[in-house]
């Protein structure tokens, strides 16, 4: 703010310079202009005067009477601008003088000194700053006769101009502080105006702390500084993690509050000599210079996590948030704020994907995962606005562990690139979630399954059952979400009865979950939580939301029968299970030893590669005929 204000100061000087300069210069030039409509009223007022002198002179001039041309010209002394006159005759004698000016004893009538300015009969033979002599030929009856000569002062002129000017000055003098006196509440409102425009282009409005603006401008100048200083400096972008909830059930004032607390916070956490902004939104931004050792920022960044520990006490209710931050180390190969920037959120993006409240150090891994990341999701949304081209899906078999039918199979998104290569699900499921696109993924997916389950029926395959994964982002969609599937059902006329969707545990713990999970169980659809036993859920949970099956995770199928531990969990799971009536399934299932194991603990569906892999709706006809299990 002070470098804005020097400027705004320097800016008013220079102002009230050109304003004085332009004040100067037009006084000079009103003066110029006093001086020359004054310099010519003057000399045709002498002008006159002399021509009266002449005229009153002339019978003097001719019978050469001394005494009556002297008291002609003692009337001369009268006037103050006149300090001197002489009369001669036509030949050149000097008849009558008076003043103090040394008029010659004889006058050349055959050579006059050279004129400097020729008005009607009077001519200036002579001219100085003080005064000019003025030249006045005196006639009778159209005959000269003689000549006059006058010596004229300007310091009449003169006094009369500097009576002008202290008078224009005087005005001047008063119009200028009266004019300040009024328009001293103007300049002051002018002044925080001036101040408030300031706030608004470089500082936010709720939090007070600079802006993007003005924190670009800065972290520019921290660049150049970090390259030149040998402990260099770090830059910190932060994201305020759950900021979004506050909004939505304390509404947007207390969302304000909770900003100006985080503000507060983050800028105790730093030194004085530290930048911190807020970028925009939820997004926030530091400089720490002279950092030194990377583990000095990582000293600074995990204080800043630590001090959102603690509640918020926003209106009405306290409020809980976390932070993810992006460190940035300065210098390095760039420095444009907008790059510097983009790095640093590249890097948060990481933190945030890693669960959040925490923080990661960019790096060219970094650098070449987001980008992947942005490849896959430009990718993925042309597939969907190209009506899914690219993505199909695969159907993985799930068999009763007893009698070796066919109770289902599990729907699976797949994707292929123009370039034939397969993208992993764990690759763009995880971009589609983080990018807004599950929804519209998920849309396209159970029309998929539609369009397939009536393609595999015209090949004499009727599936009695299809699980269909849900991710909680699409849970975010309400009660909405249900009504949606079961009139894309309606509208592809297939039964409820035969979906059953899968849901992770979080979902059970989710207080919004908990109404579209009831919402499920009234449309009629079977629940089904996946990779059970990698969450927090409890059996109460399953049992308040009528969840139908149990999914163990993969992670305690493998190193069956071997390994201790995964078999006493996996024994105690579907002991569990059975107790609530509950059906089991086991996710990746890859050995003889691990179905026997499953078969003889009572699991009743196994499900993994031993039994088939995820493959395409052809291939499911194939493999079903070959097994002769359909139920």
């Amino acid at each position: 703010m002070k470098p804005q204000t020097d400027r705004i100061r320097s800016s008013n000087r220079l102002s009230l310079l050109s304003t004085g300069l332009a004040l100067l210069i037009a006084f000079i030039l009103l003066m110029v202009y006093q001086y020359v409509i004054g310099y010519q009223q003057m000399h045709e007022e002498l002008r006159t005067e002399a021509a009266i002198i002449g005229a009153n002179s002339a019978a003097a001039l001719v019978f050469k009477d001394f005494k009556a041309a002297q008291e002609t010209l003692g009337a001369v002394q009268l006037t103050p601008r006149i300090t001197g006159a002489a009369l001669y005759r036509a030949d050149g004698e000097r008849l009558a003088i008076t003043g103090a000016w040394p008029f010659p004893p004889w006058l050349d009538p055959s050579n006059p000194a050279p004129p400097q300015k020729q008005v009607a009969t009077s001519t200036m033979v002579g001219h100085h700053w003080l005064g000019e002599v003025l030249r006045e030929d005196v006639r009778l009856e159209g005959s000269q006769v003689g000549i006059l000569l006058l010596h004229v002062s300007f310091t009449s002129l003169y006094w009369r101009m500097l009576e002008y000017a202290l008078g224009v000055l005087a005005i001047a003098a008063v119009a200028l502080m009266l004019t300040y006196r009024l328009t001293a509440g103007l300049r002051r409102r002018m002044v925080r105006a001036e101040e408030q425009l300031q706030m608004m282009a470089f500082y936010d409005q709720v939090s007070g702390l600079p802006n993007r603006s003005l924190f670009e401008r800065e972290l520019r100048q921290a660049a150049a500084r970090a390259a030149r200083e040998p402990k260099g400096a770090a830059l910190l972008f932060i994201d305020v993690d759950d900021f979004k909830k506050i909004n939505d059930t304390l509404g947007h004032a207390a969302g304000d509050q909770a900003l100006r607390m985080i503000s507060q916070r983050l800028t105790a956490v730093l030194r004085s000599g530290d930048v911190v902004a807020r970028l925009g939104g939820d997004e926030f931004a530091a400089i720490l210079y002279g950092i030194g050792d990377p583990d000095n920022a990582a000293k600074v960044t995990s204080q800043m996590i630590e001090t959102m520990a603690h509640p918020l006490l926003t209106t009405p209710t306290p409020s809980h948030v976390g932070l993810s931050i992006g460190v940035l180390l300065l210098p390095c190969d760039v420095s444009d704020p907008t790059v510097l920037l983009q790095r640093a959120d590249m890097a948060m993006y990481v933190a945030k994907t890693h669960g959040k409240n925490g923080f990661r150090f960019f790096s060219e891994a970094i650098d070449a995962r987001v980008r992947k990341d942005l490849e896959l999701e430009a990718g993925l949304r042309q597939a969907l606005q190209n009506k899914g081209g690219g993505l199909w899906v695969a159907y993985q078999p799930q068999i009763r562990s007893q009698t070796q039918q066919l109770a289902g199979v599990e729907a699976l998104a797949r994707w292929r690139q123009p370039d034939g290569q397969q993208v992993s699900p764990g690759e763009f499921i995880p971009v589609a979630e983080r990018c807004g696109l599950i929804a519209e993924l998920g849309d396209w997916v159970l029309n998929q399954i539609c369009r397939d389950l009536a393609h595999l029926r015209t090949r004499g395959v009727a599936l009695r059952r299809v699980s269909i994964n849900v991710s909680p982002h699409q849970l975010l969609h309400g009660c909405g979400l249900v009504e949606h599937i079961g009139a894309t059902l309606a509208r592809f006329g297939e039964d409820p009865q035969h979906f059953e969707f899968e849901l992770t545990e979080s979902a059970l713990m989710d207080e919004d979950g908990a109404v579209v999970l009831d919402a499920f169980h009234a449309a009629g659809f079977s629940l089904s939580i996946d990779d059970f036993g990698t969450g927090y859920s409890s059996f109460g949970h399953i049992k308040r939301f009528y969840v139908g099956e149990l999914k163990i995770d993969q992670s305690f199928v493998q190193g069956l029968p071997e390994d201790a531990e995964n078999a006493a969990i996996v024994r105690a799971v579907i002991q569990m299970a059975r107790a609530l009536s509950l059906t089991v399934v086991a996710e990746g299932v890859e050995t003889l030893e691990q179905a026997d194991f499953l078969r003889t603990c009572g699991c009743d569906i196994l499900q993994g590669y031993l039994l088939g892999r995820p493959m395409p709706p052809d291939r499911l006809v194939d493999y079903i005929k070959e097994r002769r299990g359909v139920e």
